[in-house]
């Protein structure tokens, strides 16, 4: 008997696992691993926006599959004259965009993954603007997100939300899209 009145056969000694607590965390682990999905299929990290350019990071849901939605994303960027795409493949786009108000540009880029629940896709929309710029842009970054969007019709696509702050997109509060 322990000092407490117990044996110690009833409980086991501080900081040891069984076996069978062993086995139920590997297996939620497992299905952890599972339900995020494979790494292989994850886009390449997104460059954390410099401490001295304007940057717009949004994140955007839709009820279509991400096929649908990155063919919608490619084609209106290759429509647009201040769009140049860079590369694309089946979960990440990458565009640079250049005006006459920032010569130097901004780098876009759109990461889909598929929702699994809805077949559904997530997008992760960001816009870093080049060179050393007034973090206040006017919401620059957040019009080129904006205006791919909605020129393409997607901003209307069914289930489509769109989800930002001040925090993750500087100026958005200040920013007058023109389509």
């Amino acid at each position: 008997m322990s000092r407490r009145g117990f044996s110690s056969a009833t409980f086991p000694p501080p900081h040891s696992c069984s076996m069978d607590t062993m086995s139920t965390l590997l297996l939620a682990s497992a299905l952890f691993a599972g339900l995020l999905g494979s790494a292989g299929s994850l886009p390449p990290p997104e460059p954390a926006p410099s401490p001295y350019r304007a940057f717009c990071r949004t994140l955007w849901l839709f009820a279509s599959p991400c096929v649908e939605v990155r063919t919608k994303l490619v084609k209106q960027i290759q429509a647009s004259g201040p769009y140049q795409l860079v590369s694309v493949n089946p979960v990440y786009i990458k565009a640079n965009h250049t005006s006459l108000e920032r010569p130097l540009g901004e780098d876009i880029s759109f990461s889909l993954s598929p929702t699994v629940l809805t077949d559904g896709c997530r997008v992760t929309a960001t816009s870093n603007s080049f060179g050393f710029t007034s973090l206040l842009d006017g919401g620059l970054n957040y019009c080129n997100l904006h205006n791919l969007l909605s020129a393409s019709g997607l901003s209307s696509a069914p289930g489509f939300m769109e989800m930002t702050n001040e925090w993750v997109c500087l100026s958005i509060g200040l920013a007058t899209c023109k389509v």
